[in-house]
């Protein structure tokens, strides 16, 4: 019996567990281990900060969902890893032996290195943790109620700068929506060299994109900023020029604040020699598992990753939520891979994915750092990316919450669903289903003589054209189909479709030097 213990209930974790439990075999255990009883999706923090969701929107408790599948859940969290002897010590003093081990604990905060950025103190708010994207939404409504100064920041070394762009875009739209927008001021503080840096260095059409949606929305975004010391009503700044060289230090008067920080691992981590670097972060070779400890593996942000580009004021290296999905499957693989002994999966090259909130527009950011190095990065700004937010939010809640059996093998069927509408609309005199049946990509299919002349003699039928048809019931056959997959199957069937799109991405076709969206 195989018993692998996950340290984490969150984007890293539970998605390791169900990944782990539906591979591994039937008499091996795995337990999740963390310091929350609850799970939350914390790329939505920010519209909890704004007042847009409710906590019950995206967080709930988790055990029950773990539980269904099998997976056994303490919630304790860690106080050591004792990676010599294959156990960790929980903080109630309890312990779990494993045979793999994998963290995904997330990191914690470093606002001891920038005075006055702890929320704790009163003086800046963030959106970290739910609780804080909490107090942010009671500061927020009081703060609506006499505007002023807005600051949006992030201290130097962070990583994950999205939802400081995010934030700022959601309080930009929150305000006109009141009718105060003139009312208030909005200042947007990175350390990056420039907007749209994200940690990545390429300087392509992204950066024009969002410092045009920037200026449309009059959001001032000041780069090369190094936040020394926050105080009640004042941010201590101090600006580098592009060769590092400190230039001023000037203080920025607000009045409501949100700022992210720096990270580092947590505490229990830093316990074991030869787990993490210097920052606390788990060291990991090319199949994410820890070179001293090789059935310790590690997901998530609480991976150590290599810095990209070099920066006036030092920048994080980027994570998303899919790149996280992608550590995780890989992750997965590698601890069956190793427990049946065959060769393992590099995580190389690691594909990065953002879908960031502009309000009722948004903007995508595409990422991929690779080694050797070369980075692409887009945006795109639409509402699509809203309304993609908003359903991938959706998606991966419910993702976490359906339970084993939960299938839809005796809903109605689809193929059959899209018949009786294209009978419907020849009824109606209508041809709305058919206009959006159209063909993306030629696809050359032998069929049987006399499902040719079925074929088009249904088409001839329902008054629709024959490659339209066909496109219609293969659609429909593909969903039906799905139904029937385990969830093994689905897993290996979605990162199969991800390798194929990322693959016919104009950019990684041969020959092609890609340079901010155009050849």
């Amino acid at each position: 019996m195989t018993h692998v213990v996950i340290a984490g209930a969150g984007i890293a974790g539970i998605p390791a567990a169900y990944a782990l439990k539906n591979r591994l075999g039937p008499n091996d255990q795995v337990t999740v281990v963390s310091d929350r009883d609850y799970f939350n999706f914390v790329p939505s923090n920010p519209w909890i900060a704004m007042g847009w969701r409710n906590r019950s929107d995206i967080a709930f408790p988790i055990a029950p969902y773990l539980e269904a599948r099998g997976i056994n859940f303490v919630a304790t969290g860690l106080a050591q890893v004792h990676a010599a002897t294959n156990r960790v010590e929980l903080l109630d003093g309890s312990w779990q032996h494993y045979d793999y081990l994998v963290l995904a604990t997330g990191t914690a905060p470093a606002y001891e290195e920038v005075a006055g950025m702890d929320p704790a103190q009163g003086f800046v708010h963030s959106v970290i943790h739910i609780e804080q994207a909490v107090e942010a939404a009671n500061a927020y409504k009081e703060f609506v109620k006499q505007p002023g100064a807005i600051v949006i920041g992030a201290a130097a070394g962070c990583a994950i700068l999205g939802p400081m762009y995010e934030t700022a875009f959601l309080i930009d739209a929150d305000l006109r929506r009141r009718g105060i927008r003139e009312r208030a001021t909005i200042t947007l503080v990175t350390p990056e060299p420039y907007v749209a840096h994200f940690g990545i260095g390429a300087e392509t059409e992204t950066r024009r994109l969002l410092e045009n949606a920037l200026a449309e929305r009059e959001i001032v975004s000041i780069c090369n900023m190094n936040t020394t010391k926050i105080t009640a009503g004042n941010i201590h700044l101090t600006q580098y020029d592009p060769n590092g060289k400190e230039m001023a230090s000037t203080t920025l008067p607000f009045a409501f604040g949100i700022y992210a920080p720096a990270y580092k691992g947590i505490a229990a981590l830093s316990l074991t020699t030869g787990l993490t670097n210097a920052r606390g972060m788990v060291t990991v070779d090319e199949y994410l598992r820890n070179p001293t400890y090789p059935n310790v593996y590690a997901a998530g942000i609480c991976v150590a990753q290599p810095s990209f580009a070099a920066t006036p004021v030092p920048v994080g290296p980027p994570e998303s939520v899919y790149s996280i999905q992608n550590q995780v499957d890989t992750v997965a693989r590698n601890i069956i891979a190793a427990i049946k002994k065959e060769p393992l999966f590099s995580a190389q090259p690691q594909r990065a994915k953002w879908l960031s909130d502009l309000s009722d527009t948004g903007a995508a950011h595409l990422a991929e750092p690779q080694i050797p190095l070369r980075n692409i990065n887009q945006i795109k700004q639409g509402r699509w990316v809203h309304l993609a937010k908003v359903e991938f939010e959706q998606y991966f809640i419910n993702k976490i919450k359906l339970k084993p059996g939960e299938k839809t093998q005796n809903a109605a069927s689809i193929v059959a669903t899209t018949v009786w509408r294209l009978q419907s609309e020849k009824s109606a005199g209508g041809t709305e289903m058919t206009r959006t049946g159209a063909i993306a990509r030629r696809l050359d299919i032998p069929v049987e003589r006399d499902a040719n002349y079925e074929l088009r003699a249904l088409a001839k039928t329902l008054n629709v054209e024959e490659k339209t048809i066909a496109a219609l019931l293969l659609n429909a056959a593909i969903k039906d189909a799905k139904r029937y997959l385990g969830e093994v199957a689905l897993t290996d069937m979605e990162r199969a479709r991800r390798d194929l799109i990322l693959a016919e991405l104009p950019e990684n076709q041969p020959g092609v030097e890609f340079h901010g969206g155009g050849t």
